[in-house]
């Protein structure tokens, strides 16, 4: 094919938004004889206005030989192999051409119902096109012939705001159902709509993405909530019944919880506005809440033993869809356990208030009143208790005897 080229100028490109990093890359590769460019977001976004979180280079220079020319640099993945080269401050994510038309190449693996498990056929720049998921990721930019090169209207799909596969949607997706949950990531970032053809093909195969490798899941449902389009993320999910997909033992979609989550992502997206960090173990211990909440009785009498129990199945469970790293798991369960301790106050609560996961414990508790508005007195009570001197918490833990 003949691509569409275009000068950086015409988008208005800002040469001083690119990474240092990423340019001495391409520096190098082309003084060595090697294409290579920016591709996928790092141009999309510079083309939108926005500031790119990170900059793929695409080349035709082979991992090995990547990993000759840079020292600072190591091979990774084996589904499909790149390479990650290090900077103090950066990591570059370098990709080489993939072809895939070989079907019987070693490097090119391919199960029976079409998902590819191995794709390391290297290719041309043209073929590279073609195994990306999506048009507008699929835009190649040379920073320094300052060319931006199109094979796919990827730029006519960035004016029209649409996420479009490249190629049939529904042989991409048995290729890899994981492209639903990406698909569903750049709309909500972007404030597009996922094309047409595509949701016919989305509610076929999207049963299979409980079938995919629960690490590449968890890093989906990480980027999904915690990039600052948490809101638009959820909503979208919800809409196209995956929701239920990536946790199918929490009814998340009652109506019930709206307010919980709705308020919940909000702040989330807020949080990332400002630089906030934020935790994915905050974000499971929200989203899988509703289940602990139903089932361990906490707003009545509650019984600890099933609360214990409830919390520990509902992580377990989780891990078969989503494999959520241990030191999270065991941040989820702290905030969960600490929710108990709010409703014991005494002598405790002045070296509980001063714990490591209490700054959690009681953000968590601010988003479970909207669920339980009961709560409204107990977190009046911890908001003075927490900020106040040693004198006065006595004070404060006298009075709430009294009562």
């Amino acid at each position: 094919m003949t691509p569409q080229i275009y000068s950086e100028k015409r988008f208005g490109v800002n040469s001083d938004q690119l990474s240092i990093n990423a340019l001495s890359i391409i520096e190098k590769l082309q003084k060595n004889g090697f294409d290579a460019y920016i591709v996928g977001g790092g141009i999309r976004d510079l083309i939108k206005g926005l500031q790119p979180k990170d900059f793929d280079i695409a080349t035709n220079c082979q991992p090995n030989e990547i990993r000759k020319l840079f020292k600072n640099s190591r091979i990774i993945g084996r589904r499909f192999q790149l390479v990650h080269i290090t900077f103090p401050n950066e990591i570059v994510e370098t990709t080489t051409f993939r072809s895939g038309k070989d079907k019987n190449d070693d490097s090119m693996q391919i199960n029976d119902g079409g998902r590819i498990l191995r794709d390391n056929v290297w290719g041309t720049q043209e073929e590279d096109v073609f195994r990306r998921d999506f048009t507008i990721n699929s835009i190649y930019y040379d920073p320094f012939s300052k060319e931006i090169i199109d094979y796919t209207a990827g730029i006519k799909d960035l004016k029209s705001r649409v996420i479009r596969f490249i190629g049939d949607p529904e042989q991409r997706i048995k290729e890899d159902p994981v492209r639903i949950l990406r698909a569903i990531r750049f709309a909500a970032k972007l404030n597009f709509k996922i094309e047409k053809r595509a949701l016919p093909a989305i509610k076929k195969y999207k049963t299979q993405i409980a079938d995919m490798p629960p690490s590449r899941v968890y890093e989906e449902i990480a980027k999904l909530f915690l990039l600052g389009n948490s809101e638009n993320s959820f909503n979208l999910l919800k809409e196209l019944g995956i929701l239920q997909i990536l946790f199918p033992h929490t009814d998340l979609a009652k109506k019930k919880y709206d307010t919980f989550f709705t308020n919940a992502f909000r702040d989330t997206d807020e949080r990332y506005k400002q630089n906030k960090k934020l935790n994915p173990g905050f974000l499971f211990a929200t989203l899988l809440w509703p289940k602990v909440f139903e089932e361990s009785e906490i707003e009545t009498k509650i019984n600890f033993r099933k609360f214990y129990q409830t919390s520990a199945n509902v992580i377990r469970r989780q891990q078969s869809i989503a494999a959520i790293p241990r030191r999270f798991t065991s941040f989820i369960k702290d905030v969960w356990m600490y929710q108990i301790r709010f409703n014991k106050v005494g002598k405790k609560s002045i070296n509980f208030a001063q714990s490591l996961r209490f700054r959690a414990a009681y953000d968590f508790l601010l988003i479970r009143k909207q669920l339980e508005p009961e709560l409204e007195d107990s977190i009046n009570w911890w908001t003075e208790f927490k900020t106040a001197n040693y004198d006065k918490k006595i004070k404060l833990l006298k009075s709430k005897r009294k009562r």
